[in-house]
């Protein structure tokens, strides 16, 4: 930049300019960055953002120039302030997350401020000029924020959880606005990142290794009467289909317990149950030297138990009986919380003994040969916060208890559960992999398509921090292709909760690879622009999921709504592009359809129609074309574009494709090759003149290489 010349002119102008370049440069959105509140009016620039802010409301500049942050002040000091907040400029209509119970979050979609739902954790509107308004509360000091809708507007709440903890305000909101909410998203969690100082991007954290492996959760199995010997027989089964698992949950109800005279179950030894014999470690050799299992994990609750931890089976950690109290905002979605479930009492242990409790814990699983563990109950913590410093402060201790612990022992590998408070994303500094929403449910036909949409929905904004977690499902199950679609457009791990001999292993085979690895995808899967902003599960619009794999694009389609009355059952039109992948290079692609089986030539901007009825699906794959040749990996999994590990010309003409494995192979090419060859045999192929589908087989016995030449 010339310095010399930008000091003539208007230094503000300079001083925007020069971020624009550094955001260029970093890969950032180049938002302009001119916020300013006054009279009540939040604007960008000249365009007015937020209406009727009271005064209770400050601006605090974003380092980033991304957005705007504002702290919220209130006269009174106490455990739980609330403030207008006023109105979104120009609404149009909205999505959001709320917590409709401690754990879990939901997608909203709506078009008036009063549809907003207490407990909303992240807000994306539309505007009438087209513009996205992005709102995120956030933790500050004793404080955790979050939005609500009234009538008169949105409304912004913070608490602490005890009311020996209070406070005057914090820095409250993230504001942001932009044309392109993806960019918006991913520059916004790098500004809220930088602002908390207490987590990491998902991008700059490893996921635990297993996540790229077929694995097998023994709950909707077995729930709760898991044994030795279940387990034993559940992997028998896997084995006589030729599917095995390569990673193993050992879910809830293997651990020592005890219910307590108040009704709580609560953990009575770090030993296991008498079902175990007291001790992993002749399942774990069994799962690893019989029945290839490389990575053993075990469910436990972050507090021990759903009840805590019993102190006279357990003594020596101070655990302490703490009466639950979740805040107004949850129990205005389940006002039973308090004294229904596990019980109205926990036995907590403190923030000074939860390091020591978690690493005798994890030093004792590990000398049994586990590797990992799925952490559940974690949002448990925010309701035995009373007298304790805050929710903010003891979650932040147990986070970081829990997150040192399986570094030591498990290499990291961990899975985050019913833990969708903010204190968990804005508190991960180490682990990266977290569930994302409430379970698979086998006989709540209601649910499935609202299963996909609430984790596509929740990786907009908060997959920007840990990479979504879609859950188990069951390959058996009536709707088991559309969750094992799901999960193969969703960019996080693909496992099974299948019953003895309740498997599909035809599905099965189209999501695992002959090494017992999967096809994941490059990134968490979200909603296409077209649909971000609509209730799928009740409007009549498709559910349109999008990722990536290297430079092809994959997207998932589906029908998620549901009706009881089979005459209420409706297709659904719309339409697939190259442009649903915003981030997606290229001007022509040649396209797959996994269900139809079908290939096409597309421009970028071509829409092809589909129609689907409830509860159908269909998977179509984009690659870009090169020199007359576009790659469409595996037709016979899910995602195939993921199988290809690489590909491109050779200066004596030939075209080379390497594959993670053999399979049905489909390349789109213009002309059809002289040739194929793979391991110096020639292939046999054929070719579709009006498609320019070239289609060969290879074995599936691990990577491929082949050759195609004219």
């Amino acid at each position: 930049m010339n310095f010399r010349l930008c000091s003539a002119v208007n230094p503000r102008w300079c001083l925007k300019l020069l971020l624009f370049l550094v955001a260029l440069f970093e890969g950032a959105p180049a938002f302009a960055m001119n916020y300013s509140l006054q009279n009540g009016i939040l604007k960008l620039d000249d365009l007015p953002v937020l209406l009727g802010l009271p005064a209770a409301f400050t601006v605090v500049a974003d380092d980033s120039g991304t957005g705007v942050f504002l702290r919220m002040s209130v006269s009174k000091s106490g455990s739980y302030i609330q403030s207008s907040l006023g109105e979104i400029a120009g609404l149009r209509r909205f999505t959001g997350c709320n917590r409709y119970e401690p754990f879990w979050m939901r997608p909203e979609a709506g078009t008036t401020h009063a549809e907003v739902q207490a407990e909303t954790q992240w807000l994306l509107a539309e505007t009438g000029s087209g513009e996205c308004v992005m709102l995120v509360p956030l933790l500050d000091g004793v404080f955790r924020f979050a939005l609500g809708g009234s009538p008169a507007g949105l409304k912004l709440t913070g608490e602490t959880g005890d009311p020996f903890t209070t406070g005057t305000g914090g820095i409250a909101l993230f504001v942001a606005t932009g044309r392109d909410p993806y960019q918006l998203a991913a520059a916004g969690a790098r500004a809220v990142a930088a602002r908390l100082g207490t987590t990491r991007l998902r991008r700059d954290k490893p996921l635990p290794d297993f996540a790229d492996r077929f694995g097998w959760c023994t709950w909707d199995a077995f729930y709760r009467e898991v044994s030795a010997d279940k387990v034993r027989a559940g992997l028998e089964s896997f084995a006589k289909g030729g599917v095995e698992p390569r990673f193993l949950i050992l879910d809830d109800g293997w651990q020592s317990t005890k219910v307590e005279s108040t009704g709580e179950e609560r953990l009575s030894s770090l030993a296991p149950n008498d079902r175990f014999g007291g001790d992993l470690s002749t399942t774990v050799r069994l799962a690893k030297k019989e029945f290839k299992i490389r990575t053993f994990l075990v469910w436990h609750a972050l507090n021990g138990y759903w009840g805590g931890v019993d102190n006279g089976e357990l003594p020596g950690y101070e655990v302490q009986d703490v009466a639950r109290s979740y805040g107004p905002g949850i129990l205005q979605h389940e006002p039973r919380l308090n004294v229904e479930y596990w019980g109205p009492l926990a036995g907590l242990v403190p923030a000074g003994q939860i390091g020591r409790f978690m690493d005798d814990y994890h030093r004792r699983l590990q000398a049994q040969g586990v590797d990992g563990v799925k952490v559940d109950n974690q949002a448990v913590i925010e309701s035995l916060a009373s007298g304790q410093g805050g929710r903010v402060a003891l979650t932040r201790a147990y986070r970081k208890a829990l997150e040192t612990s399986v570094a030591v022992h498990f290499a990291g590998r961990l899975i985050n559960c019913m833990s969708s408070g903010m204190e968990t994303y804005y508190g991960a500094p180490l682990s990266n992999l977290i569930r994302t929403s409430t379970d698979f449910w086998p006989t709540r036909p209601e649910t499935h398509g609202l299963h996909l949409y609430c984790n596509a929905q929740v990786g907009m904004w908060f997959g920007e921090f840990m990479q979504p977690d879609w859950d188990m499902f069951q390959s058996g199950h009536a709707m088991g292709a559309f969750h094992a679609a799901g999960r193969a457009v969703s960019g996080g791990p693909v496992y099974v909760s299948d019953k003895i001999d309740g498997h599909n292993f035809a599905l099965l085979r189209k999501l695992v690879l002959s090494d017992g690895s999967v096809l994941r995808a490059d990134q968490p899967g979200r909603p296409t622009r077209d649909c971000l902003f609509a209730d799928v599960t009740r409007e009549p619009v498709l559910l349109k999921i999008f990722n990536y794999n290297s430079d092809c694009a994959v997207i998932g389609l589906f029908n998620a709504n549901y009706h009881a009355a089979e005459a209420a059952r409706v297709a659904i039109a719309g339409t697939v592009s190259p442009a649903d992948a915003p981030d997606l290079a290229g001007d022509e692609f040649a396209a797959f359809a996994q269900q139809a089986n079908r290939v096409w030539r597309s421009r970028r901007t071509d829409r092809e129609p589909m129609q689907l009825a409830e509860g159908g699906w269909e998977i179509v794959s984009y690659a870009p074309v090169d020199h007359g040749v576009a790659v469409l990996g595996l037709a016979d999994k899910l995602n195939g574009t993921g199988a290809i590990m690489a590909k491109g010309w050779h200066v004596d003409g030939a075209y080379a494709i390497t594959l993670r494995d053999g399979g049905e192979v489909v390349v789109w090419t213009e002309k059809p090759p002289q040739t194929v060859v793979a391991d110096d045999c020639a292939i046999t192929f054929t070719h579709d003149a009006a498609t320019g589908r070239l289609s060969f087989t290879l074995p599936a016995t691990g990577p491929k290489t082949v050759l195609l030449r004219w």
